[in-house]
């Protein structure tokens, strides 16, 4: 009996703030599925998770940490620049840089592309080589919050201004299937009304309506989307990498979200 085509896989890891803890879910299933990911592009947040991943191909690991004391620790040790953002990221980047381990994209157990801005040219920069580091604070770089960073003749910038849904990266590097995971879902709460109006609530329902859009128009290679429904949260929501609780339900919403699309994956196996 001849055996049937294997498929390579990628994997698209799209932006989202503190939603992006959901990828952690998404990919706990994909291994207990036995689902292998040959590719992996990440987007923001999703280039944190994706280079965890494609480092240690360990996501018992990452979940660990995800959840653990040092991820505060990142967050609450946050320096203030006040030339071009409110956070210079160093601490952040040294702390990534002990996470990774000196780790290279040479190194990594799954080939990696991450996504950046460059914000003096608006355009895309998809990094797949150099400092692995640097290429991940760079796509985390959330202006206004976080200061960019010069690299490569860049000046760079959180990859989601750009591409925050990179199936199309995951296709290019040679996946025949592309399972992208879109953080920015049309999952709006009815917290907002007529009678509660504020400029910080109207602001945030108008920035999560902006990325919503732009994450579907960005879809524009993925053969499967997974949509983790996680609750509406503000600009990046990092208050949410401080809640146990709510942590946990961002990593169950990806898991939950995976589970509904993993007989559509399986046909491919």
């Amino acid at each position: 009996m001849q055996s049937r085509k294997k498929f390579k896989i990628g994997l698209a890891l799209g932006s989202g703030g503190a939603k992006g803890l959901a990828h952690i879910g998404v990919i706990k299933i994909l291994e207990k599925n036995n689902i292998p990911i040959d590719f992996i592009a990440g987007s923001s947040i999703g280039a944190l998770v994706g280079a965890y991943y494609a480092i240690y191909k360990d996501i018992d690991k990452l979940e660990k940490v995800a959840l653990s004391s040092n991820w505060r620790t990142a967050l609450s040790l946050l320096d203030p620049a006040w030339n071009g953002g409110l956070v210079k990221g160093a601490k952040v980047e040294d702390l990534i840089k002990g996470w990774f381990n000196g780790s290279s994209f040479g190194n990594l157990k799954i080939p990696l592309t991450i996504v950046a801005t460059d914000l003096i040219s608006g355009q895309e920069v998809d990094i797949a080589s150099d400092n692995l580091t640097k290429a991940v604070r760079a796509s985390l770089s959330v202006p206004p919050i976080f200061k960019p960073i010069k690299h490569n003749g860049y000046l760079l910038a959180d990859g989601g201004l750009s591409n925050p849904l990179p199936d199309d990266i995951a296709r290019k590097m040679g996946a025949d299937i592309v399972i992208a995971v879109n953080l920015d879902n049309k999952n709006f709460d009815d917290s907002l009304n007529e009678d509660n109006l504020s400029i910080s609530k109207t602001s945030i329902r108008a920035l999560n309506i902006i990325r919503y859009h732009f994450a579907r128009n960005c879809s524009r290679s993925g053969d499967i989307i997974i949509r983790p429904e996680v609750k509406e949260i503000g600009l990046v929501g990092w208050n949410k990498f401080f809640d146990d609780q709510g942590a946990e339900e961002i990593i169950k919403a990806g898991e939950e979200a995976a589970i509904k699309s993993i007989l559509q994956i399986k046909k491919y196996y």
